[in-house]
């Protein structure tokens, strides 16, 4: 099953929240929740290459991580009405 949340729910959802649980009303402070974005770590992976620049694979076939350069590295989304939150639950 899919379940796909779009930016126009998530906003309306940040805005519930942040009246329950710390008592802010953002439409009472002049909050401009129509310009959110978010922040989120993606890990780019580096894989080990031979001298001759290919790359290296186990004995399976599988491409081998350089965990030395492999880093996380934060990326920026802007959340505006064409987003999409997209959930696969199994």
């Amino acid at each position: 099953m899919e379940i796909k949340i779009y930016g126009y729910e998530v906003r309306e959802m940040i805005k519930n929240h942040m009246e329950i649980c710390y008592g802010i009303d953002m439409e009472s402070k002049d909050i401009d929740i129509q310009d959110m974005g978010f922040a989120y770590m993606d890990r780019e992976i580096v894989y080990k290459k031979h001298k001759n620049g290919k790359v290296k694979k186990d004995k399976n076939g599988i491409c081998m991580i350089d965990e030395d350069k492999t880093k996380y590295v934060t990326k920026y989304a802007d959340l505006d009405d064409d987003s999409e939150l997209s959930i696969i639950v199994y």
